[in-house]
């Protein structure tokens, strides 16, 4: 019983003996190829890259540490470029940058609408690439017809993210300073009460030496009186001048902690992503060039011709040895 040759001197005259259809199809393959790139919907990437600061770094435990301030990173670590990531993955930040590029107007999408919303937001995410490099830098990619758009999008995106990541922080610096100045009015508001009482117990007594044991080295060696109850005035006054004087001594505090937490929370602070590459409208398209496209479609055209014309001659030639 014979078998079936099939070496490599005979894929070569197989080859050569086909080649007139193996160009062919590489032909064809290649004019698809050309078609394709001038057919295709031509989009520009615009690129923005940017560094994360250490946001402890503008902290005021960091600010007014003093001579006990420790060396602190300028940089922010993989934990702090993890939290710009997911932040540029919510949908508020996406409906912001939206808006205000105007991209749903670019796009001629009703954005209150919720249907067109919600297709126009899985568009916008499918443009929009966000990558990190091995430096900690981050690199911020945007894909559309417009190139104008396209790098608007891409800085205005950075813009948002840096305002939303500062805003996180700078809310709890203004929480804390509105629970402080609440604080500091309830504190006001005994004071005066207090310094009222005092006034009045000093006017009837006619006690007006300073007795506030809080007040050490003030303390009046003989006090006088105008009253018969001039002991009892003499506790009651000095019981309400050490109460004042710690609530004045506690909104001395508070008045301390209200600068400290109001610094960097202006909208011109301290900015927490740092641009280093501001993003232009790009020049040259996105995707694979001509030359690239006519190079892949040549190779993949001559591998499947030839591999059509090497099987369909194995099969014939196993079709003849069976017969």
């Amino acid at each position: 019983m014979s078998t079936t040759r099939f070496d490599l001197v005979d894929i070569i005259r197989i080859i050569e003996r086909r080649r007139r259809f193996i160009l062919i199809v590489t032909a064809v393959a290649m004019a698809l190829g050309l078609v394709f790139h001038l057919v295709r919907k031509k989009k520009y990437e615009a690129k923005a890259a940017f560094f994360v600061s250490n946001p402890v770094y503008s902290d005021r435990s960091n600010i007014f540490a003093g001579a006990d301030s420790r060396y602190m990173d300028y940089f922010g670590d993989e934990d702090d470029i993890d939290r710009v990531i997911a932040l540029s993955e919510s949908d508020s930040i996406i409906a912001q940058i939206i808006v205000s590029t105007g991209y749903d107007k670019a796009n001629n999408v009703n954005f209150d609408d919720a249907g067109q919303r919600n297709e126009l937001k899985q568009k916008f995410k499918k443009a929009l690439d966000i990558k990190r490099t091995e430096y900690k830098l981050m690199e911020v990619y945007f894909t559309d017809p417009n190139p104008e758009l396209a790098a608007t999008v891409a800085n205005q995106t950075v813009n948002v993210l840096e305002r939303s990541y500062r805003g996180y922080y700078n809310s709890r610096k203004e929480g804390l300073y509105n629970s402080i100045k609440s604080k500091m009015v309830e504190v006001d508001s005994s004071i005066n009460a207090l310094t009222d009482t005092l006034a009045r117990l000093r006017e009837v007594s006619g006690i007006y030496d300073i007795i506030s044991p809080n007040r050490q080295n003030l303390v009046s060696s003989h006090i006088q009186g105008n009253g018969k109850d001039a002991g009892r005035y003499m506790e009651l006054i000095q019981n309400f001048e050490a109460t004042k004087d710690m609530l004045v001594t506690d909104k001395a505090k508070y008045v301390s902690l209200l600068n400290q937490y109001s610094t960097g929370t202006d909208p011109d602070g301290m900015r927490l992503l740092h641009s280093i590459t501001v993003a232009r409208p790009p020049v040259d398209t996105a995707g694979p060039s001509v030359f690239v496209i006519l190079a892949a479609c040549f190779f993949i055209g001559l591998f499947f011709s030839v591999l059509f014309v090497l099987l369909t001659n194995y099969y014939s030639e196993v079709i003849l040895v069976k017969e």
